[in-house]
């Protein structure tokens, strides 16, 4: 009977990672100033791929550039490693949103296309996270933010800030 439980229990635990390790393709992350002066307004959008090419297009006085980089393989696992953490791939997104409704600021988004095998014959899933998220998922979400936007290289970023 020991040997019975141990055995579910081993089925059960890597059931459960392996739910949580879902693959992605694409990950786009965006980010617009919100309502300012258009001197001071801007916004950018970070498309990264799962091989690791990334592009970023900032757009600042209604001009809009565009950067290619790489993302190394570490920063590709830390992008997967704040995905599962922020629970995107286990909670609907009307689960992860927000009742509040916040007017003007900063506003953020992040939309994720999984991984799907070239053979089939459907498009693949799409996750949208919410631009305003619970505050019990908030903390990773923004971690999630965080990570995409640090996998773009500094000298990117000075480039397209007009540094």
């Amino acid at each position: 009977m020991k040997n019975l439980l141990l055995i579910f229990f081993i089925f059960a635990v890597t059931g459960i990672s392996a739910a949580q390790s879902v693959r992605w393709s694409t990950i786009s992350s965006s980010y617009s100033k919100g309502p300012v002066s258009p001197e001071y307004q801007f916004n950018y959008t970070i498309d990264i791929t799962e091989n690791g090419t990334g592009r970023l297009y900032y757009t600042k006085s209604s001009k809009t550039n565009e950067f290619d980089f790489n993302v190394s393989k570490q920063c590709l696992k830390k992008i997967s490693k704040a995905l599962m953490k922020s629970k995107v791939f286990i909670l609907r997104p009307e689960d992860l949103s927000s009742e509040n409704e916040l007017m003007g600021g900063p506003e953020r988004s992040i939309t994720i296309t999984k991984w799907q095998a070239p053979d089939l014959d459907a498009r693949p899933e799409v996750i949208i996270v919410p631009s305003q998220v619970k505050e019990v998922y908030s903390k990773n979400i923004n971690k999630l933010y965080k990570t995409i936007e640090n996998s773009v290289p500094a000298d990117v970023w000075k480039k397209a800030k007009g540094n």
